[in-house]
């Protein structure tokens, strides 16, 4: 558990995680929230209790990372991102795999 928290490369990330109760009760965690509920699974205590909610560990059905993303400063700007992708129109591909294969010296099947 240590070296998960001194990990470096974990600090780019943001992760959310969920924990599903047997009595069908959904919480959302942040990373921290959901190291802390880790490590008192690991030390085999009864309860969590964070500021607005409680989480007792016997009654956990599921406990799973729903996603990671990077922070904020470590995301592409939006000028960054890439054009989306454009066929090309189907004319102009004939056009140029006739030209091809006359340039080749063959005829297309």
């Amino acid at each position: 558990m240590q070296d998960k928290l001194n990990n470096p490369e974990d600090e780019k990330y943001e992760e959310e995680w969920k924990v599903i109760t047997s009595t069908k009760g959904e919480y959302q965690l942040s990373k921290i929230q959901a190291m802390i509920l880790m490590q008192a699974i690991a030390r085999k205590e009864k309860a969590v209790v964070f500021e607005t909610f409680t989480i007792f560990i016997p009654f956990i059905a599921e406990f799973y990372r729903v996603k990671r993303f990077l922070k904020n400063n470590w995301q592409l700007t939006a000028r960054a991102k890439e054009a989306p992708y454009e066929p090309v129109p189907k004319e102009r591909w004939e056009k140029f795999m006739k030209s091809v294969y006359r340039k080749i010296g063959t005829s297309r099947k």
